[in-house]
């Protein structure tokens, strides 16, 4: 089956999830991190990765154009990059479109690389977070974001990502969201990296979703 063709199936299947759909997950550990308000574990394993490139993704998991955004990404950026260790990904999916946690499950599987951690945050907050700390005129969601190696996330506010994209009307056009131009932005930032040297940070793999 095509990688379209893929998408639009797994796309039918999460818009026929209804708000009270049982989860595909219950019974068996969940392939997602469910975040508190403070978004701590978030924050946590974004500062135990120094050293590497972090990409960092605000998603609905029942929006059609983020999910499109994960899949082009797929294609664009960790089909070909396999699990490089030097690149670790956070997916945060929000409750925007009436989403609800049953609905994230399906969601994590758009992206499979061995170092991407997927989290449910319920109360929407990162979006507040990064649009004051963006200076953004709106609630801010399917938002995607590289971090220099050495960002750290000192305080409640967000880190400045080294490069961002969106899919939000009311943003600049210029920043629109372009998987081979962000997968072309982290071959760039990849390349000051060495194979040897992405950090002394643990991985996120410990908590990473099962494949």
């Amino acid at each position: 089956m095509t990688t379209p063709a893929k998408f639009q199936l797994l796309c039918a299947a999460l818009l026929a999830l209804g708000p009270l759909a049982a989860s595909p997950m219950e019974g068996s550990s969940k392939p997602y991190v469910v975040l508190d308000k403070t978004l701590s574990q978030l924050r946590a394993d974004f500062n135990a990765n120094v050293g590497k490139l972090r990409m960092l993704y605000i998603v609905g998991p029942t929006c059609g154009i983020c999910l499109r955004g994960l899949s082009d990404l797929q294609e664009a950026l960790y089909s070909k990059k396999g699990d490089d260790p030097r690149l670790v990904t956070f997916v945060v999916h929000v409750p925007t479109l009436g989403a609800r946690e049953n609905s994230v499950a399906e969601a994590t599987q758009l992206i499979s690389n061995r170092y991407t951690t997927n989290y449910w945050e319920e109360t929407g907050i990162v979006g507040r977070l990064i649009q004051q700390s963006m200076g953004f005129s709106k609630y801010t969601w399917d938002y995607w974001t590289i971090y220099d190696p050495s960002t750290l996330w000192s305080d409640d506010r967000m880190p400045t990502p080294a490069f961002w994209q969106h899919q939000l009307d009311g943003l600049p056009r210029d920043h629109k969201l372009d998987a081979t131009a962000f997968a072309a932005k982290v071959d760039e930032m990849l390349a000051h990296i060495a194979p040897t040297a992405a950090g002394s940070g643990k991985s996120t793999d410990a908590i990473a979703r099962p494949q």
